[in-house]
C-alpha cells in the first residue's frame, strides 16, 4: 500500500490542500481564495476579521476534492498535518466556539499600543520582535481594553494552524515556531512568557500546550472524517508556520544558510544555532528544535509587483517579456513601492516612481515600469540580507510565487551578488509539512532524514559578473 500524507495550508491568500508521497512528489492539489471582513468594531480601518466556520467548509472541501482528484483511498493517507500565515489567530470560547478569528493582517492592535511604550526592549529580548499592532500581544490588549466582553471569555488563545488541527482532532496544542509570531512566546526558553503577560496585565491560563513540529497530537475525529474523507483515527501531525515549513522543504535546515520566501511579502532569513536578539533583525524560531531565525522582510513585494500588473491590465508573462527588452536600471527609472527593510519602513517613506532629469516623457515605456519593479523588489531582499548579517559568500535558497520567474531569479543573483538557488517542487510549504507529518508516524527517524529524501533543488543561478557590477555601481549611485 502507498503512503500519503495530507497537508492543510492557511495561507494569507487562499486555502490549499496537499496530499504528497514519501518521495516528495505532489500528487494532488486543491486552492481556493478566500476573503476577509472589516470589523468595524474597530477605528482602525486596518481592523480584519474572517469567518471560522466558511473558512473550515473551504479547507475541509478542498481535501474531499483532493483525495477524489488522487483517485486514492482514505486508508492510505497515514498522516494529517497542518501550517498557516504568521500572526493569524483564532480565540475559543470554553465550548470550544471560535470568538476571534482574524489574519495576519488585522492590525487593530495599533489602538491599543500606548500600553507598550516604553516596554519594547524587555518584548524584545523575550519574544525576539518589535512591539507592532500585528502581533497577538497587541491584539489581546486591545480587546482588555475596548471589548472586554470578549476578552473575559477567551478560553483557549490558537493560531490558525493550530486550530486547523484542533478541529481535525480536538486537541489543543501549539508548536514553537507557530507561537513565535505571537509576541507571546519566550523563544528563548519555548514556553509561554508568564513574566510578560504578568508585566502588560494580561491572563496566564489561556495558552495551549507546547509540542514540537513533527509530533502526533491526536487522531481524527468521526465527525472531522466525514468532513473531510480522512479515515477517522488518522493521526494527526504538529505543523510549524508557513515560512519556516518552507525552510524545512527547501533542507535550510544548518546554521549560515539563507533563505528568501518570495511571496505576497518577502521574508529573508538566516539560520542560525544560538539565540540572538538583534536592533534591526526579528528573531523567529526555527522548525526545527535547536535553530532559531535571524528575519527580515522586504514588504510587499508580490503585492508590487500585482499592482503593476493590474494598473496596466496585463499579465505577468507578458510583463516579463516588456521588461526584458529595458536595459540594466531602466534608463535611470527608479522604483518604491513600499519596501522593508527587517519590516519596517520609515513614517516619512513615500512610494512611487522616479524619473531622472532632464527626461522626455516618451522615453519610458511599460517595461520600465515592470523592469523597475522587479530591480526594486531584488535591492530589497539585498538590504535585509544585509540587515540579519548575512554571509556574503553563503547562497540565497528561495521560494515563493515570485520565483516562478527565471527573469525575476536573474536579476536577483545580479542585485545580490550571490547564487540563487529555486526548488523543484512548487509547493514547497505543504512539502515542509509532509516532512513532518511522515516523522512523526515513524516513516522517518527524523525531520533531517525526510528532507534529505524528499527536498530537491531546481535551477540555480549565478550571478553574472557585468551585471552585478552595474548594480553595484547603481546602488552607488543611487
Amino acid at each position: 500500500m502507498k503512503k500519503y500524507a495530507m497537508v492543510f495550508d492557511a495561507g494569507t491568500g487562499a486555502g490549499r490542500c496537499n496530499l504528497f508521497d514519501m518521495s516528495g512528489r505532489l500528487v494532488s492539489y486543491a486552492y481556493r481564495e478566500w476573503e476577509y471582513l472589516k470589523d468595524l468594531s474597530s477605528s482602525n480601518k486596518e481592523a480584519m476579521l474572517f469567518d471560522a466556520e466558511q473558512f473550515k467548509k473551504i479547507l475541509f472541501s478542498l481535501c474531499r476534492k483532493v483525495i477524489t482528484q488522487a483517485g486514492i483511498s482514505a486508508d492510505e493517507i497515514v498522516a494529517v498535518s497542518a501550517t498557516s500565515q504568521r500572526e493569524g489567530m483564532v480565540w475559543l470560547d470554553r465550548f470550544g466556539k471560535e470568538i476571534y478569528a482574524a489574519p495576519s493582517v488585522d492590525l487593530r492592535g495599533e489602538e491599543a499600543a500606548d500600553i507598550l511604550s516604553g516596554k519594547e526592549p524587555f518584548i524584545k529580548e523575550i519574544t525576539g520582535l518589535p512591539v507592532s499592532g500585528m502581533f497577538g500581544l497587541a491584539r489581546l490588549l486591545w480587546y482588555k481594553k475596548f471589548n472586554e466582553a470578549v476578552y473575559d471569555r477567551i478560553d483557549t488563545v490558537m493560531m490558525i494552524s493550530d486550530w486547523i488541527c484542533y478541529l481535525l482532532c480536538g486537541s489543543k496544542v501549539s508548536e514553537p515556531s507557530v507561537a513565535s509570531s505571537s509576541q507571546l512566546f519566550d523563544i528563548k526558553n519555548g514556553k509561554w512568557s508568564s513574566e510578560l503577560l504578568k508585566s502588560v496585565g494580561l491572563r496566564t491560563d489561556i495558552f495551549p500546550e507546547i509540542s514540537d513540529f513533527g509530533e502526533q497530537i491526536g487522531t481524527v475525529t468521526k465527525e472531522a472524517a466525514c468532513e473531510t474523507g480522512i479515515k477517522e483515527g488518522t493521526p494527526v501531525i504538529c505543523g510549524a508556520a508557513d515560512s519556516q515549513a518552507g525552510l524545512v522543504g527547501m533542507n535550510v535546515l544548518k546554521s549560515g544558510m539563507l533563505a528568501a520566501v518570495a511571496g505576497t511579502t518577502t521574508p529573508v532569513m538566516r539560520v542560525t544555532d544560538r539565540y540572538e536578539v538583534d536592533e534591526f533583525a526579528f528573531t523567529n524560531r526555527h522548525g526545527v528544535p535547536g535553530l532559531w531565525l535571524q528575519e527580515g522582510n522586504a514588504g510587499i513585494t508580490g503585492l508590487a509587483l500585482r499592482w503593476v500588473r493590474d494598473l496596466f491590465r496585463t499579465d505577468y508573462e507578458i510583463m516579463t517579456q516588456e521588461a526584458m527588452s529595458v536595459p540594466l536600471g531602466c534608463d535611470g527609472m527608479r522604483c518604491f513601492s513600499g519596501h522593508e527593510i527587517a519590516g519596517r519602513r520609515s513614517s516619512t517613506c513615500r512610494s512611487g516612481f522616479v524619473f531622472p532629469t532632464p527626461w522626455v516623457l516618451d522615453s519610458y515605456k511599460r517595461g520600465h515600469f515592470f523592469r523597475a519593479v522587479y530591480e526594486a523588489n531584488c535591492y530589497a531582499v539585498r538590504a535585509n540580507l544585509e540587515a540579519i548579517k548575512a554571509d556574503s559568500e553563503a547562497p540565497l535558497y528561495v521560494c515563493g510565487g515570485q520565483t516562478a520567474s527565471d527573469f525575476y531569479n536573474g536579476i536577483l543573483a545580479d542585485v545580490c551578488g550571490r547564487q540563487v538557488i529555486t526548488q523543484k517542487e512548487r509547493e514547497i510549504t505543504g512539502l515542509g509539512i509532509a516532512m513532518g507529518a511522515f516523522t512523526g508516524v515513524g516513516l522517518y527517524k527524523d525531520i533531517r532524514e525526510a528532507a534529505a529524501e524528499m527536498s530537491f533543488a531546481g535551477k540555480i543561478y549565478e550571478p553574472k559578473h557585468d551585471c552585478q557590477a552595474f548594480y553595484e555601481d547603481w546602488l552607488e549611485k543611487y
